[in-house]
């Protein structure tokens, strides 16, 4: 199904500049650093919010993650701009990449707008987000960071 912002009467949870997610400067950091320089605006339950581009935010730690699975983790904003990170469902790498599984977007807290997204393919080594450095800690692994309006309506197929 596909909603158009025109048929919300009233309310909306939606992001509304890149937030320009990446790698933090520090270890086990992410950051956001918006393309506009000026950070991300974002709107929850209809009120807007700000949030300045930030640096070295440790991201919620979360469940591990097994070695040879990918997983998506989605990227919150609260009012106040706390970053939160939830966790999705693992998928084998050779599932994924076989096409017999696809990866699905984690659904966001209640009342908080989503900016992006982690996508974290695991290699050789377990992971956990908030434990483990973002790029150094992957095994053989890769890491992608995706910035939203809103979580996607399909799934990643790879």
């Amino acid at each position: 199904m596909t909603l158009n912002l025109n048929d919300l009467v009233r309310g909306g949870t939606a992001c509304f500049s890149k937030a320009g997610l990446a790698e933090g400067t520090n270890d086990h950091t992410i950051k956001t650093a918006a393309p506009n320089g000026a950070g991300v605006d974002f709107a929850i339950n209809g009120l807007s919010y700000h949030k300045a581009d930030t640096d070295n935010i440790a991201p919620t730690v979360c469940d591990e993650q097994a070695l040879g699975t990918t997983c998506l983790y989605v990227v919150t904003l609260q009012t106040d701009g706390d970053v939160v990170v939830t966790k999705g469902n693992e998928v084998d790498n050779d599932d994924l990449s076989g096409g017999y599984a696809v990866l699905d977007w984690p659904t966001p807290p209640a009342g908080e707008c989503p900016i992006g997204a982690i996508k974290v393919a695991a290699g050789t080594t377990a992971f956990t987000v908030g434990v483990d450095d973002i790029t150094d800690d992957v095994g053989t692994g890769t890491i992608t960071f995706y910035d939203f309006f809103a979580v996607p309506s399909s799934p990643l197929t790879s």
